[in-house]
């Protein structure tokens, strides 16, 4: 089937969007429309639209606008023709295409590529024994290694330099990569003697590795690639690609510190499991995985580091308006040690009943205060009511209000009393800082045509009838291509509209449109007076235009010349008032 507008649109048509959304996210139906939190951007309250009617998007914050395609390519990092196929699958829809389209930074993708088949058959040979038999130790085995991919590096300086330079990539691009560096003139490998784990972009393309020591070296015990143009490690999670869907599936998603507790995790049938790569936690990880799921557990290892890493991670998914649950396994363990050591019906009991946050931060201030003493008590109650000041859950927060009353045995009123509303607080620092920025009649004009435009072919006509030019550029070139549209398909429809533009202004031009709020039913004496206005701007313009030029004209035929167009103007407008 060839992919052309009509292909685009029968697929398009072919779904529902509030099915396809409501599918990765959830969703509320307020009126006619579906709301829900956005994942593009830092969002803890609904503030995405998605329209049943119009069958696209619109996040009121940060301009997100798209309809199905869009929404598909954004969310799964996906390009175009890819996020197409995706749609088309869906649809149950045959399409014939090569999804294998030009994909920026190739080469360094091509060179990881070849590194993890260099790696892999290293540790099937003679000399990746003694990994294989420390790998076995470990209990994995050939298909989990295989599946993973994991491999070697052997002991020799420039091995894989030799075989990249042999497929003759430059030096720059070498260095580049991150998997060779520069020592005296001389390109070497970076890993050498260490068991080799691929890291994976979103899309399970490999753009890195972690390689860890197996035969007792006291060097650091993993090191991750170098970030590079494909690498961003606060940008990723390990087994992202793999976990995505059963994470949707389960509506959960673990997150653990390392690629062996997340190999053990699965191994043991834990299959939603993702690892941060380390105890950094940043907010691009926090976004992640709510797009994975909201129902968030955090089981980062067991030590002084581990705990670090929950305390981010809390804070992180918070500004989110997440609440994760946590896991804190005993003894110092990790994930993969915990398993091995008790198995998986033990690792499910603790899964299956972490803690809160409120729980959480309780344990923790009960190693820091003596509650048995007065003033640590009220420390204690104090630090819990700052705590439960930062809880968005309302249930959450009575029910840890009750439990602090009773176990401090003082009157819950008097905890409520002391609670502060940061919320409401917000509310009125924000409107009273908050600058309104007023737009001019014409910019109004301008956008308030468009709207109606994008609803109403009739508006399109009206539009080309009587102005056809509109001030501001990116309004102007918004209101062609919306014109262009409509008089090749013979019809206006705003989510097939968003698969034919292709510059980025066009499209933010169009996302601010669609944040307006107006009326649906369309009044035309109204539309007439934004036609009016925007006609009265322009000839306001023009003739201001020659007046200037009438300023620095020295020739007085010229001089004449240019005064009876600006009274024509003027001439016209009058009459047109008439």
């Amino acid at each position: 089937m060839k992919l052309d507008n009509n292909t685009l649109n029968e697929i398009r048509n072919s779904l529902d969007i509030v099915d396809v959304i409501s599918s990765y996210l959830p969703l509320s139906q307020k009126g006619k429309n579906y709301f829900g939190v956005c994942p593009f951007h830092d969002d803890h309250s609904p503030s995405m639209s998605v329209s049943k009617e119009k069958q696209i998007y619109t996040c009121f914050s940060c301009g997100a606008t798209g309809n199905v395609f869009k929404f598909i390519q954004d969310y799964d990092n996906l390009t175009f023709i890819e996020a197409v196929k995706k749609c088309a699958d869906m649809a149950g829809i045959s399409i014939d295409i090569n999804t294998n389209t030009k994909v920026k930074n190739q080469e360094l993708y091509d060179i990881y590529a070849l590194a993890e088949k260099f790696y892999q058959n290293n540790i099937n040979t003679e000399l990746g024994k003694k990994a294989k038999d420390y790998l076995y130790e470990r209990k994995l085995d050939d298909d989990v290694i295989k599946e993973f991919g994991i491999g070697l590096s052997l002991n020799n300086k420039d091995m894989l330099t030799k075989l990249l330079k042999s497929k003759n990539y430059s030096d720059k691009l070498l260095l580049r990569s991150g998997l060779v560096n520069e020592n005296n003139y001389e390109l070497n490998d970076v890993y050498r003697n260490r068991i080799m784990f691929p890291l994976y972009d979103l899309n399970g393309k490999i753009n890195g590795f972690n390689g860890r020591v197996y035969n007792g070296e006291k060097e650091n015990k993993y090191i991750n690639s170098k970030e590079t143009e494909i690498f961003k490690k606060r940008e990723l999670l390990y087994n992202y690609h793999r976990a995505r869907e059963e994470c949707r599936k389960k509506h959960q998603v673990i997150i653990m510190e390392g690629p062996m507790d997340v190999i053990r995790a699965y191994m043991a049938g834990f299959k939603n499991c993702v690892a941060a790569l380390g105890t950094a936690f940043g907010k691009e990880q926090a976004m992640l995985l709510r797009k994975l799921s909201d129902n968030i557990i955090l089981c980062f290892d067991g030590d002084d580091a581990g705990l670090k890493a929950t305390k981010s991670a809390i804070e992180e998914l918070g500004k989110l308006g997440i609440s994760p649950k946590i896991v804190r396994l005993e003894n110092n363990s990790d994930p993969d040690e915990y398993i091995v050591k008790n198995g998986p019906i033990a690792f499910k009991n603790k899964i299956d009943n972490p803690m809160n946050i409120m729980e959480f931060k309780e344990s923790l201030l009960k190693k820091e205060y003596d509650i048995s003493k007065t003033e640590d008590l009220a420390n204690y109650i104090n630090t819990m009511i700052d705590e439960i000041n930062k809880i968005d859950d309302d249930i959450l927060k009575e029910v840890t209000i009750n439990k602090i009353s009773e176990e401090a045995k003082i009157d819950a009123d008097i905890i409520r009393k002391k609670i502060i509303d940061n919320k409401k607080i917000k509310m009125v620092n924000s409107s009273i800082d908050k600058k309104i920025n007023k737009k001019d009649k014409y910019i109004k004009s301008e956008e308030n045509l468009i709207y109606y435009m994008l609803q109403d072919s009739s508006v399109i006509k009206m539009y080309e009838k009587k102005i056809t030019h509109m001030p501001t550029d990116k309004y102007r070139y918004l209101a062609t291509q919306i014109d262009y549209f409509y008089k090749k398909n013979g019809y206006i429809n705003v989510a097939d509209l968003i698969t034919y533009l292709e510059d980025e202004e066009s499209k933010s031009a169009l996302s601010e449109i669609l944040k307006l709020d107006l009326p649906d039913t369309i009044n035309y004496d109204i539309i007439d007076d934004y036609l009016d206005n925007i006609r009265e701007y322009n000839e306001k313009k023009q003739t201001l235009k020659y007046k200037e030029k009438l300023k620095n004209e020295l020739n007085y035929d010229e001089k004449l010349k240019l005064a009876m167009k600006a009274l024509e103007v003027k001439i016209r407008r009058e009459e047109y008032d008439r």
